[in-house]
């Protein structure tokens, strides 16, 4: 077994934990060093329950073979349940994965997961810790090592959750960093509340569709008024954080008009510095913006398919 100690003045530094700031680890322990930059450029982090449903098995298997045949490296721990269904997914479309784990690299957790993690560093993936080799998987590691997936990603796909278990631990570093954080919508299943507080509380984008998957990896902040036709339009951004809408929906710029008879045109007073990102249907998604207002978006020319219904 080979690994490497990287730090951040060294050139294989992933760029994303520079996101943590004073909270930045000293330093990360590696194996497949070389791959690293390259993976972590792409990652999103797919995550979920130890003990899932069958369904959300299902959802996180094609989910991740989706982002790893549209290029995206897919992020994970090699726990039990939705994370491991993740990597393996990745390795079946031949692709290579970024598996995170709770101890040092001299072996793998669970123990039962050995294989999987040979099967992930054979097929050109990389394997990274916070804990140098001979460290023992914790209760404090586990904790610490399951938010570093959503760290080290561009964006984090809730498939499955339990509120307040260890794949919730993935859930709170995106938020806090503005990560998008995606989460498949919650069953009514106890399994699934966590997904339900989030997309409760807008912290997270409601998913029915695996598509959108695909285009948030590539989400930018932009004015309101610089978002084009058939732009997805995800969330507001302000100061604080991150609100995104219950559902993401495909904007068709239109003219201010006071006019418009629906009620809400008629609620803004300065029509000179105000975009309405409707969908071209009356009231209920007629949305007038201040201009220089900032929105969540993935520009049209981004999306690979048509993520949502018009």
């Amino acid at each position: 077994m080979t690994c490497s100690f990287v730090i951040p003045s060294d050139k294989d530094w992933p760029t994303a934990l520079a996101d943590l700031g004073p909270n930045c680890p000293l330093g990360l322990w590696v194996r497949g060093r070389e791959r690293l930059p390259q993976l972590t450029g792409t990652a999103v982090a797919v995550t979920g329950n130890r003990v899932p449903t069958e369904p959300a098995v299902t959802r996180a298997h094609n989910v991740a073979t989706a982002l790893a045949e549209a290029g995206h490296t897919v992020t994970a721990t090699l726990a039990y349940g939705l994370d491991s269904t993740a990597h393996r997914a990745a390795t079946e479309a031949g692709r290579a994965s970024l598996a995170v784990l709770p101890r040092g690299l001299d072996g793998a957790h669970p123990h039962a997961h050995a294989p999987l993690l040979r099967t992930v560093l054979d097929g050109g993936g990389t394997a990274v810790s916070l804990y140098r080799p001979g460290t023992a998987a914790s209760g404090a590691t586990l904790k610490a090592s399951a938010a570093l997936p959503a760290v080290l990603a561009r964006a984090v796909i809730l498939v499955e959750a339990l509120d307040h278990v260890e794949a919730m631990h993935a859930a709170q570093p995106a938020v806090d960093l503005h990560r998008p954080l995606l989460a498949a919508p919650a069953t009514g299943d106890a399994r699934s509340s966590g997904n339900a507080r989030l997309l409760e509380r807008q912290l997270a984008v409601n998913s029915p569709d695996p598509c959108l998957a695909l285009a948030l990896p590539h989400a930018r902040v932009a004015r309101a008024g610089d978002v084009a036709d058939g732009d997805l339009v995800l969330a507001a951004v302000e100061e604080q954080g991150v609100d995104y809408f219950t559902t993401p929906y495909i904007a068709h710029p239109e003219p201010f008009d006071p006019s418009c008879g629906f009620g809400v045109c008629c609620l803004v007073t300065a029509p000179g510095e105000v975009v309405v990102l409707s969908q071209g249907d009356p009231w209920e998604t007629c949305a007038p913006w201040p201009a220089d207002d900032l929105l969540l978006i993935v520009s049209a020319q981004r999306l690979t398919a048509p993520p949502l219904e018009e």
